[in-house]
């Protein structure tokens, strides 16, 4: 048996690239070495923020 589930996420084309996605997005430039950047996110902490969301 499957569940289809309709949802109401708008969505938008990516620039030119002909891709759609959702307007709900989790950037995800500010985790990874912590070393890189002092605003960075380290592993743990970043994969807290992924579950969160």
């Amino acid at each position: 048996m499957s569940i289809t589930r309709k949802t109401n996420m708008p969505y938008v084309k990516l620039g030119n690239s002909g891709l759609k996605v959702s307007k709900i997005i989790l950037g995800t430039m500010q985790y990874g070495d912590t070393r890189s950047a002092p605003w960075y996110l380290g592993e743990e902490e970043g994969i807290k923020h992924i579950k969160a969301a």
